[in-house]
């Protein structure tokens, strides 16, 4: 998807990503219904996920995936950075798993939002981070499909074709960059992808 679009239009957001472990049919919407394609996903395969509803996963390109048995496929929403020295691994009931080593990447599995107003990440079926831990939440990439100058806090940065930006949010056609700069990615030509 290129980001070459009108200003009051917006991309296209990726939520996650899925890693295929078995061969896995594809679909595509037909008006209004879901058919199956000739086409298959390979094992090892990722792609963007950008709904998961009912019974289909819907993934780049307008293809679909049946929902099946877990152990065919693995979903992540992004990744946490453990950025501080005494971040903790709880369980689902808080105990203290361990203590993650700074500098780390933690690819998120689930997450859910308390009523406290913080966001509990996943990070395996039986570990969870709270995001009020020091952590660095990464939602997903901006990949550059042309050499760019892009104007960043008054500065030019020069950016190469295949260099690849993580953000932390996006609203509208900006994205929030992990150094705390949002980036208009409207003008740009790439593709926002998932971690």
């Amino acid at each position: 998807m290129a980001i070459s679009q009108r200003v009051n239009e917006h991309p296209r957001v990726p939520i996650g990503r899925i890693s295929l472990h078995l061969q896995t049919s594809l679909y595509r919407k037909k008006g209004g219904l879901i058919e199956k394609v000739r086409e298959y996903l390979k094992i090892g395969e990722t792609k963007n996920v950008f709904n998961v509803a009912d019974d289909f996963i819907e993934i780049q390109d307008g293809y679909f995936i049946k929902r099946v048995e877990e152990p065919q496929y693995t979903i992540t929403f992004g990744d946490i950075i453990v950025k501080g020295n005494n971040v903790k691994a709880c369980s689902k009931n808080g105990i203290i798993l361990r203590t993650l080593k700074p500098g780390i990447k933690l690819k998120v599995v689930s997450f859910l939002s308390t009523s406290s107003g913080f966001t509990v990440y996943g990070i395996n079926g039986n570990e969870f981070v709270s995001s009020d831990e020091d952590i660095q939440y990464v939602s997903g990439k901006f990949e550059f499909y042309a050499d760019a100058n892009v104007m960043v806090n008054g500065q030019t940065r020069k950016f190469r074709k295949g260099d690849i930006l993580q953000y932390q949010v996006i609203e509208g056609n900006s994205i929030l960059l992990l150094d705390d700069i949002w980036l208009d990615i409207s003008s740009l030509n790439g593709t926002l992808h998932g971690c």
